[in-house]
């Protein structure tokens, strides 16, 4: 007998072949068999059976199969029911999360929409232009009376820049104030008023004395922030009608308010931008025209000592004995007329066309006390973001007295001379002004507004060292149009982000930080007109240059902080329309959700159910229970407003 063979080394073998399995067939033996795949493997498996459980046959990989099989156990079978049970739960507890963020929306645009009938979009339209046509004929009226009283005292020799100083002073102790008076009057009467006022305060310069002047600008100064929270709450009035009126499906409702909100915001600047140049166009043509006076009157002894030079205790004794008024009698009563007419058609534009129906929705629980209100304005002061800004707001008002008193005079009237020069500076500051102010509103939802802080910090100190080392000659008029045109992009920059911030933080509750902002303008207004004439233009331009430098450090460091949070401004003012059209609008989620799948109708009233619930506690952010507007308000203003005693809450920055 020979040896038996080695049955490990066949094993081997047949185990590494992957061509050959042993399988009997009828006794046959061996027989080759194609490649099977991993036993891991995604293959398509299907049973038939011929009646007999014993004759089942198994199609494509029937080996892999069987191997499966071997590895059996009830328990993996379980888990897996388990884990597939567990999924589909999970895929419907987003759905309904889904579904319940959506019924969400849709009852906070329910609780946003005004109250009673709703104004039909023609009707809205007007309002707005109203609105806009109001504020552009009162602003052609006063302002070019601004600087023609800071720097030329033209109505009123030496008592212009007190005059001005007394105005804004008033204006910001009413600016803590003005949410009360808001309230209580509304924003129609409040605007009207001020149309009323002005017209008052224009016709009174036809008899320029200080005893006539003086109530005049105290009561203008009253009305001034009222009438600025006014506008800013029909716009948000305006944006939030015409957002329900103007549907389109491609955008959600918030969206579309806020691109609303944006471009509104913009017209109300512009329209005062084109008002203060109109008034400006109508005073240096009428002054062509008509006025007799040359513009040489200055000596040349005189003109050497103007811009960064020119102090004004050394030159009062020139003006004293070679002042002649800076422009006639019968062209300043011809002005004054016109502006005067100017303002009445803007009052009458204001009362006959703007919507009574146009008002905040305000229920009964919301409405706060004057305690309250003056809370709200104490922890708008407390806000360490507001306190931060509060150095730039203040810059704001020293730049503007600056432009107005101290460069009218030292630089524009000093080279130049007479009333037309100074408004055809102020007219190209205008146009400038407004030109910038609409395309930096535009801009800042594409760039980083820290780059717009450092790009105006770098524009107007390179316009404060020009200021320093300029000598101005009458012999190039165009320069000194340059300057004013560079100096009111400037002031748009810093307006602009001031503006968007405060709202951007407080969307909801905008009244107490916006009025804590007005004063600390006007406040800066006041302190650079009252010192006006007190030190040399020299002095002036650099504490102008050290307080850019601190106002804009700590801005841009709220800037810096507030761009890591994403919380400048909401995340919906930032979107551009392209963006948005990807988001479906709330019903349209609403009925996708109601139609998407096969759910049954136990589902969606759970659904439903589980949408309006308060006591919900959720990791989703978009299944959070809608806040009411008292409560975002307390959130958006860090301001708990209750009918029993107010409390503050600050939140800081770290």
């Amino acid at each position: 007998m020979g040896s038996l063979p080695n049955l490990h080394e066949l094993s081997k073998e047949k185990l590494e072949s992957p061509v050959y399995r042993v399988m009997a067939i009828g006794g046959l033996g061996p027989m080759r068999l194609p490649a099977q795949a991993p036993p891991l493997a995604h293959t398509h498996r299907r049973a038939r059976s011929s009646g007999n459980h014993h004759n089942t046959t198994l199609w494509d990989n029937n080996d892999a199969m069987l191997e499966h099989m071997a590895a059996y156990s009830p328990i993996s079978c379980r888990s897996a029911r388990t884990s597939a049970a567990l999924s589909w739960r999970r895929r419907d507890s987003m759905n309904s999360s889904a579904g319940a963020s959506s019924v969400r929306r849709l009852i906070a645009a329910v609780r946003t929409t005004p109250s009673g009938p709703r104004p039909a979009k023609k009707a809205i339209l007007r309002h707005c232009a109203a609105l806009l046509l109001g504020h552009a004929t009162s602003s052609a009226a006063i302002l070019p009376i601004i600087p023609l009283q800071a720097g030329l005292g033209t109505f009123s020799f030496h008592l212009g820049p007190i005059l001005l100083a007394l105005l804004y002073a008033t204006a910001a102790i009413t600016a803590c104030f003005a949410p009360i008076l808001l309230q209580k009057l509304g924003t129609n009467l409040v605007i009207s008023l001020n149309h009323f006022v002005t017209t008052i305060f224009v016709g009174v310069h036809l008899y320029p004395k200080w005893y006539v002047l003086l109530p005049s600008y105290i009561i203008l100064g009253a009305c001034v922030s009222p009438s600025f929270l006014a506008r800013t709450s029909h716009v948000n009035i305006s944006a939030s009608c015409l957002a329900l009126v103007c549907v389109d499906p491609e955008d959600p409702d918030e969206t579309r308010r806020d691109c609303l909100l944006r471009r509104l915001n913009r017209g109300v600047k512009l329209a005062e931008d084109v008002g203060l140049a109109i008034g400006c166009l109508i005073a240096a043509v009428l002054v062509k025209l008509t006025d007799s006076i040359p513009p040489d009157v200055i000596e040349s002894e005189i003109e050497d000592i103007c811009g960064a030079k020119y102090c004004p205790e050394e030159i009062y004794f020139y003006n004293e004995s070679l002042y002649v008024p800076t422009i006639s009698g019968n062209t300043s009563k011809m002005l004054i007329s016109i502006w005067f007419g100017l303002a009445v058609l803007g009052m009458g534009i204001s009362c006959a066309f703007l919507d009574s129906r146009m008002k905040e929705p305000q229920n009964t629980t919301d409405r706060v006390s004057t305690r309250n209100i003056f809370k709200s304005v104490k922890c708008a002061f407390q806000d360490p973001k507001l306190q931060l800004a509060t150095p730039l707001t203040l810059f704001i008002g020293l730049e503007q007295g600056f432009i107005y008193a101290d460069f009218t005079e030292a630089y524009v009237a000093c080279a130049l001379g007479g009333v037309g020069t100074v408004t055809v500076s102020f007219l190209s500051l205008a146009l400038l002004q407004g030109l910038a102010g609409v395309t930096l509103s535009m801009l800042l939802r594409h760039i980083k507004r820290y780059f717009v802080v450092v790009v105006g910090f770098a524009f107007h100190a390179c316009l404060l060292l020009v200021l320093v080392v300029w000598r101005p000659a009458g012999d190039d008029p165009a320069l000194f149009h340059v300057i004013s045109a560079a100096w009111g992009v400037c002031n748009s920059i810093w307006e602009t982000l001031i503006y968007t911030l405060v709202l951007g933080l407080y969307p909801n509750s905008w009244q107490g930080p916006l009025s804590t902002s007005l004063f600390w303008r006007w406040l800066g207004l006041s302190l650079a007109l009252a010192l006006h004439g007190l030190v040399c233009t020299r002095f002036r331009v650099l504490v102008l240059a050290t307080m850019l430098l601190l106002s804009v450090m700590p801005h841009a460091w709220l800037e810096i902080i507030l761009a890591k949070r994403g919380r400048i401004v909401p995340s919906s003012l930032r979107t551009t329309r392209r963006s948005s059209r990807r988001r479906s609008s709330p019903v349209a989620e609403y009925a996708t959700f109601t139609t998407k799948g096969r759910r049954s109708s136990r589902r969606r009233a759970n659904s439903v159910a589980f949408a309006c619930q308060t006591t919900t506690v959720t990791t989703n952010e978009d299944a959070l229970p809608l806040p009411t507007q008292t409560e975002q308000a307390r959130r958006s203003s860090n301001v708990e407003v209750t009918t029993d005693e107010p409390k503050c809450t600050i939140f800081s920055l770290s």
